[in-house]
């Protein structure tokens, strides 16, 4: 036992090996860093919404396409279904960037509002106030803790008043913990759902904004409520447009406990998980820890010689097989256990750019408690006996007498090792393919064309200009900077999908996206004009493609029905251009010119740029906050649209990085192989030396034999290449081919990259005096 316990040969052979140490602690660290972190981005995400109090009962309304209903339907379901105990609409996202003041400050804020009954449907600690009251007032108001910290300091927040317009005044009566792991948004200030009219108007009256308003329902226990979807359905025919209309067809009610990770269509107005990224995540990090586990296994093997005569040594003084193989087992779960360690380090270190990258806030601190420390030995215990099972069984069975002989190392062979090797390569490969076909198709969609100018364009929106005259003012003194070239007003641009709106025509229900403009604005966008009516009217509408196909208008139509009863004529025919970004099917849209600019009611100001785009922006940007006093968030409709994939580009970069670590994890592991391979030739190599072979023959036969597992890890990868990433092609409507040059340049730049990991060693075997060899051999 005492045997067992003293590593200090252990130690004294790390010391020694600095090489194979820092590879097997690089290896090993770096790979269970990503564990780790990936760990506890998992289990944020796998916890979302399974903490609140009555979890169980809640349910979300749902027509199958997203979660969105109207105003007021949770009332009507609460008197109607005796199955339901209570109701909260939650409106979150509808009001874009919303500015408010505080004292003499102004800020950009997101508001969310909601029924009292919020905190009895979702349990948010609250760090000041009770939650039994916090809403009991119409102008009562929750803010978040960083809205708190950022607007009133150290200042007790309490009581406070926070303007959000003319008819709204909030009184701050409760501060909330920032609200995290939920489908619910992290918003800054929360109010009374009775507020609604003095934000929104009147356009959530008679369930108008139908797909706007979350609706949750709390079930009474013992009842089933979901057993009522087609009950709830027939009924809401006869009262809510959208089925009425048979615009919706379908009822849901979705377990709030399962909404994170909901299929939805669409669903704007919550936060939602991505099952399959999750699972990317997990399946490459325990990649990359395989990876790390092997490397261990290849290298140990590598130092067999080195080992095994201390293992013969304490054969000879006693030590039995059995304590040679716990020894060996040992020592391989203490230097992962050392690697955890590091490994931990480096994830508190790397913390902030992970959070960046996957977009949420990741809190290693939490994860730190007894039955997380369990499963952490648990962990250490297993890889340990994993990395150290292969280098424990083949070193403490060497016979004594053949390492002292010396032939022991000659009789260790390599099917593992190779097995591994062309493991590891295969892995390298198919990532390194991954991430060639993410970029070309990340850039095929961000460069896709969209039928409209994008190029050097500021979008400037959202509720500060919702005053007409500091719209105004604001368009004016912009036009007189040198960097602008022109100034367009209107209300929504291609890429925000301006207005929808949802008309009748004879039997059909069609839905339209609907654009307002002045002229600069138009030819600013510059749409292609098909055909010019030359109509004179203070507001002309122009049709798209689209427009005329599903209303089955003939080609030289002069009028049509607008929303489907005004009769207005058409002043001209708009080429198809794209709305949102390039996965977006096709819409009918309306485009409506104002000669007249006072008719107009602008909420989008566009600004054309010269120059460098950035410089111009950070003048338009200082412009901006000197007039209305907020913080600027316009951005460039590049911009925007490149934004649109930023899902798709988070999981390019990951990839990518998994890939490097994959390559360098990889590179390692064949460096310490070819190592250990040239040492069991080096007879071989000095015979063939003396009978004639060259350098430059003895150093192809030596890279060959290496570069032979990269061709075979290159075969067994093709078919993987193909058909995991046409699997991951094939969920875009817009998309790439997978060329057959992704295929040969992934080959081609892993074989390089090995070519140059074994030629060097190769080279100086080859080079070798082989007198010197075979008289060590």
């Amino acid at each position: 036992m005492n045997n067992l316990l003293n590593f200090k040969s252990f130690f004294n052979f790390l010391g020694r090996n600095k090489a194979y140490t820092a590879i097997d602690l690089f290896g090993l660290s770096v790979s269970l860093m990503f564990v780790i972190l990936i760990a506890t981005y998992v289990v944020g995400e796998l916890s979302s919404d399974r903490y609140h109090e009555n979890g169980d009962r809640i349910y979300a309304l749902s027509d199958g396409e997203s979660t969105g209903s109207a105003f007021q339907i949770g009332y009507r379901l609460e008197e109607h279904y005796p199955e339901i105990e209570k109701s909260c609409h939650v409106l979150t996202r509808v009001f874009g960037d919303m500015p408010v003041q505080s004292g003499d400050q102004k800020f950009i804020t997101n508001l969310m509002l909601a029924d009292t009954t919020f905190f009895d449907f979702f349990s948010f600690p609250l760090v000041r106030g009770n939650k039994e009251n916090v809403l009991a007032a119409k102008n009562y108001a929750v803010i978040s803790e960083s809205f708190a910290n950022k607007v009133f300091g150290t200042e007790d927040p309490m009581g406070k008043t926070i303007r959000v317009n003319d008819g709204l005044t909030l009184i701050v009566n409760g501060v909330m913990k920032d609200i995290r792991h939920s489908v619910i948004p992290d918003e800054d200030i929360l109010c009374r759902v009775d507020n609604i009219r003095a934000v929104g108007g009147n356009m959530f009256d008679d369930y108008n904004s139908a797909k706007s308003v979350n609706v949750f329902v709390m079930e009474r226990e013992g009842a089933d409520i979901t057993s009522r979807s087609d009950d709830v359905r027939d009924w809401l025919k006869t009262f809510f447009w959208i089925y009425e209309r048979e615009l919706s067809t379908k009822v849901e009610f979705v377990p709030l406990k399962q909404l994170y990770f909901w299929k939805f269509n669409s669903s704007p107005r919550i936060d939602r998980g991505d099952r399959q990224f999750v699972l990317i995540l997990l399946s490459v990090g325990l990649l990359i820890l395989i990876f790390a586990v092997i490397n261990y296994i290849n290298l140990t093997v590598a130092q067999t010689g080195f080992r095994a005569k201390e293992m013969a040594t304490r054969r000879l003084l006693g030590s039995s097989r059995k304590e040679l193989f716990s020894r060996l087992i040992i020592e391989s779960t203490l230097l992962t256990a050392i690697s955890f360690c590091v490994g931990m380090l480096l994830a508190f270190l790397f913390v902030p750019y992970a959070s960046d990258l996957l977009e949420k806030k990741i809190y290693l601190n939490e994860m730190i408690t007894p039955l997380n420390g369990m499963i952490v030995i648990i962990l250490i215990a297993l890889i340990g006996f994993i990395a150290g099972l292969l280098p424990a069984i083949v070193i403490s069975n060497a016979k004594p007498i053949e390492v002292v002989r010396g032939t022991f190392r000659k009789q260790t062979k390599m099917v593992f090792s190779k097995f591994f090797i062309i493991f590891q390569n295969m892995i390298t490969i198919c990532l390194i393919a991954a991430s060639i076909t993410m970029f070309l198709q990340v850039k095929h969609l961000i460069k896709a064309p969209l039928g409209y100018n994008s190029e050097n364009m500021i979008d400037i929106s959202g509720e500060a200009l919702s005053n007409r005259q500091t719209c105004s003012t604001l368009a004016n003194e912009l036009e007189q900077l040198a960097c602008v070239g022109r100034i367009g007003l209107g209300q929504g641009t291609p890429f925000n999908m301006g207005m929808n709106f949802t008309g009748r025509f004879g039997e059909k229900n069609i839905s339209f996206q609907e654009f307002s403009g002045d002229k600069e604005y138009w030819d600013m966008l510059g749409f292609d004009i098909l055909r010019e009516n030359h109509v004179a009217e203070t507001v002309k509408y122009y049709l798209s493609e689209e427009t005329m196909r599903v209303l089955e208008l003939p080609e030289d139509v002069v009028s049509y029905k607008y929303r489907g009863w005004n009769e207005v004529p058409v002043a001209g025919i708009v080429k198809d251009f794209q709305v949102s970004n390039i996965l977006m099917k096709k819409h009918p849209t309306v485009l409506m010119l104002y000669t007249n600019k006072e008719d107009l009611h602008p909420r989008n100001i566009l600004v054309e740029v010269k120059g460098d785009p950035y410089v111009a922006r950070k003048e338009v940007a200082a412009v901006f906050e000197k007039l209305t006093g907020l913080e600027f968030t316009g951005r460039f409709l590049d911009e925007q649209i490149e934004y649109s994939f930023v899902a798709q580009e988070r999981t390019l970069t990951i990839v990518m990085i998994f890939a490097v670590i994959a390559i360098l994890i990889s590179l390692l592991g064949l460096l310490a192989m070819s190592t250990y391979f040239i040492q069991q030739r080096s007879s071989e190599i000095a015979v063939r030396k003396v009978f004639g072979s060259t350098n430059a023959q003895v150093l192809l036969r030596l890279v060959k034999a290496f570069l032979t597992y990269v061709a075979i890890a290159f075969i067994i990868a093709i078919p993987l290449i193909w058909y995991f990433m046409n699997g991951w092609l094939s969920d875009y409507s817009y998309r790439i081919e997978l060329s057959p040059w992704i295929y040969i340049a992934a080959g081609v730049f892993c074989l390089a990259i090995s070519f140059v990991t074994v030629f060097i060693q190769s080279y100086q075997a080859a080079v070798s005096n082989p007198v010197e060899n075979i008289r060590d051999n």
